[in-house]
Protein backbone atom coordinates (compact mmCIF):
# COMPACT_ATOMS: atom_id res chain seq x y z
CA UNK A 1 0.00 0.00 0.00
CA UNK A 2 1.37 3.50 -0.62
CA UNK A 3 1.47 6.04 2.07
CA UNK A 4 -0.39 8.83 1.81
CA UNK A 5 2.78 10.82 2.41
CA UNK A 6 3.91 10.22 -1.39
CA UNK A 7 1.28 11.64 -2.47
CA UNK A 8 1.64 15.03 -0.54
CA UNK A 9 3.73 18.41 -1.06
CA UNK A 10 5.66 19.06 1.72
CA UNK A 11 4.48 21.32 3.89
CA UNK A 12 6.55 24.19 3.70
CA UNK A 13 5.57 24.40 -0.29
CA UNK A 14 2.43 24.71 1.14
CA UNK A 15 1.11 28.54 1.30
CA UNK A 16 -2.13 30.31 2.30
CA UNK A 17 -2.16 31.82 -1.90
CA UNK A 18 -1.82 28.89 -3.59
CA UNK A 19 -3.82 26.16 -0.69
CA UNK A 20 -6.82 25.71 -3.66
CA UNK A 21 -3.94 24.51 -6.05
CA UNK A 22 -1.90 22.18 -3.19
CA UNK A 23 -5.17 20.55 -2.21
CA UNK A 24 -6.23 19.73 -5.51
CA UNK A 25 -3.04 17.77 -6.82
CA UNK A 26 -2.85 16.05 -3.53
CA UNK A 27 -6.35 14.93 -4.34
CA UNK A 28 -5.79 14.11 -7.70
CA UNK A 29 -2.42 11.84 -6.87
CA UNK A 30 -4.31 10.01 -4.01
CA UNK A 31 -7.09 8.94 -6.22
CA UNK A 32 -4.88 7.65 -8.48
CA UNK A 33 -2.56 5.82 -5.53
CA UNK A 34 -5.58 4.56 -3.44
CA UNK A 35 -7.72 4.07 -6.55
CA UNK A 36 -10.30 5.29 -4.57
CA UNK A 37 -13.03 7.78 -6.70
CA UNK A 38 -12.66 11.35 -4.84
CA UNK A 39 -15.75 13.95 -5.57
CA UNK A 40 -14.61 17.08 -4.98
CA UNK A 41 -17.41 19.48 -3.78
CA UNK A 42 -15.15 22.92 -3.13
CA UNK A 43 -11.72 24.14 -3.00
CA UNK A 44 -10.62 27.39 -1.47
CA UNK A 45 -10.45 30.67 -2.82
CA UNK A 46 -9.76 32.85 -0.73
CA UNK A 47 -6.02 33.63 0.64
CA UNK A 48 -5.26 32.50 3.96
CA UNK A 49 -2.36 32.72 6.40
CA UNK A 50 0.02 30.51 5.49
CA UNK A 51 0.20 29.00 9.43
CA UNK A 52 -3.77 28.27 8.64
CA UNK A 53 -3.35 27.24 5.02
CA UNK A 54 -0.68 24.43 6.34
CA UNK A 55 -2.53 22.91 9.07
CA UNK A 56 -5.53 22.70 7.02
CA UNK A 57 -3.42 20.85 4.41
CA UNK A 58 -1.95 18.80 7.43
CA UNK A 59 -5.52 17.92 8.67
CA UNK A 60 -6.68 17.06 4.75
CA UNK A 61 -3.53 14.57 4.57
CA UNK A 62 -4.02 12.46 7.93
CA UNK A 63 -8.30 12.50 6.83
CA UNK A 64 -6.88 10.82 3.40
CA UNK A 65 -5.05 8.05 5.47
CA UNK A 66 -8.11 7.53 7.70
CA UNK A 67 -10.10 6.77 4.97
CA UNK A 68 -7.66 4.65 2.46
CA UNK A 69 -10.16 1.94 2.40
CA UNK A 70 -13.40 4.00 1.34
CA UNK A 71 -15.61 3.17 -1.76
CA UNK A 72 -15.35 6.68 -2.54
CA UNK A 73 -14.53 9.93 -0.63
CA UNK A 74 -16.29 13.05 -1.07
CA UNK A 75 -14.00 16.50 -0.11
CA UNK A 76 -14.83 20.22 1.02
CA UNK A 77 -12.83 22.43 1.20
CA UNK A 78 -14.20 26.43 1.44
CA UNK A 79 -12.88 29.95 2.98
CA UNK A 80 -15.35 32.47 4.27
CA UNK A 81 -15.17 34.08 7.56
CA UNK A 82 -13.80 30.37 8.43
CA UNK A 83 -11.63 28.00 7.13
CA UNK A 84 -14.01 24.47 6.74
CA UNK A 85 -12.98 21.15 5.53
CA UNK A 86 -15.12 18.40 5.62
CA UNK A 87 -13.50 14.68 4.30
CA UNK A 88 -16.46 12.03 3.74
CA UNK A 89 -15.98 8.16 3.46
CA UNK A 90 -19.06 6.77 1.97
CA UNK A 91 -18.58 2.78 2.86
CA UNK A 92 -15.60 0.33 2.96
CA UNK A 93 -14.12 -1.66 0.59
CA UNK A 94 -13.43 -5.53 1.22
CA UNK A 95 -10.63 -4.76 4.26
CA UNK A 96 -9.78 -8.91 3.89
CA UNK A 97 -11.37 -10.11 7.00
CA UNK A 98 -11.14 -6.94 9.25
CA UNK A 99 -14.16 -5.33 8.20
CA UNK A 100 -15.57 -5.99 12.15
CA UNK A 101 -13.25 -3.38 13.13
CA UNK A 102 -15.90 -1.52 14.57
CA UNK A 103 -15.90 2.34 14.86
CA UNK A 104 -11.90 2.90 16.22
CA UNK A 105 -11.47 6.47 14.53
CA UNK A 106 -7.57 4.87 13.85
CA UNK A 107 -8.46 1.65 12.26
CA UNK A 108 -8.29 2.98 8.87
CA UNK A 109 -5.19 4.18 9.16
CA UNK A 110 -2.53 2.78 6.70
CA UNK A 111 0.17 0.63 8.23
CA UNK A 112 3.10 3.05 9.47
CA UNK A 113 6.57 2.27 7.13
CA UNK A 114 9.55 0.47 9.05
CA UNK A 115 6.90 -0.33 11.97
CA UNK A 116 7.26 -3.90 14.31
CA UNK A 117 5.04 -5.00 16.63
CA UNK A 118 1.86 -6.96 16.33
CA UNK A 119 -0.87 -6.10 13.70
CA UNK A 120 -4.08 -4.13 14.68
CA UNK A 121 -6.58 -4.40 11.66
CA UNK A 122 -3.84 -4.49 8.83
CA UNK A 123 -1.59 -2.03 10.95
CA UNK A 124 0.88 -2.22 13.11
CA UNK A 125 0.41 -1.65 16.94
CA UNK A 126 3.49 1.14 17.11
CA UNK A 127 1.85 2.75 13.84
CA UNK A 128 -1.44 3.14 14.76
CA UNK A 129 0.49 4.96 18.34
CA UNK A 130 1.75 6.85 16.75
CA UNK A 131 -0.63 7.68 14.16
CA UNK A 132 -3.06 8.90 17.26
CA UNK A 133 -0.11 10.71 19.00
CA UNK A 134 0.23 12.38 15.31
CA UNK A 135 -3.99 13.10 15.41
CA UNK A 136 -3.59 14.85 19.24
CA UNK A 137 -0.85 17.03 17.90
CA UNK A 138 -3.11 17.99 14.99
CA UNK A 139 -6.02 18.28 17.41
CA UNK A 140 -3.83 20.53 20.19
CA UNK A 141 -2.97 22.85 17.30
CA UNK A 142 -6.38 23.14 15.78
CA UNK A 143 -7.53 24.16 19.71
CA UNK A 144 -4.76 26.75 19.72
CA UNK A 145 -6.35 28.55 17.17
CA UNK A 146 -9.61 28.24 18.21
CA UNK A 147 -10.72 25.87 15.93
CA UNK A 148 -12.54 22.71 15.92
CA UNK A 149 -11.70 19.34 14.95
CA UNK A 150 -13.77 16.50 15.01
CA UNK A 151 -13.85 12.55 13.54
CA UNK A 152 -17.19 11.12 13.43
CA UNK A 153 -17.90 7.26 12.58
CA UNK A 154 -21.43 5.73 12.03
CA UNK A 155 -21.32 2.05 11.83
CA UNK A 156 -17.96 1.69 10.81
CA UNK A 157 -18.93 2.17 7.01
CA UNK A 158 -19.17 5.65 7.04
CA UNK A 159 -16.61 8.55 8.57
CA UNK A 160 -16.83 12.33 8.43
CA UNK A 161 -13.34 14.48 9.56
CA UNK A 162 -14.33 17.96 9.70
CA UNK A 163 -12.21 20.83 10.25
CA UNK A 164 -13.38 24.59 10.96
CA UNK A 165 -10.56 27.61 11.53
CA UNK A 166 -11.16 31.14 11.98
CA UNK A 167 -9.93 33.12 9.34
CA UNK A 168 -8.52 37.23 10.33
Amino acid sequence: MTSIFDASAPEGDVTGRDLGQAVESLLAGWAERAAVPVEVWALPTKEVPDELARLAYRILVDALARVEDAREVSVAMTTGRTLRLTVSRDGRTDTGGTGGRGGDQASTRPKARGSAGGSAGGRSVRGAAEAEAAASRLRAQVAAMRGVYSVGVEASEHMTITLELPLP
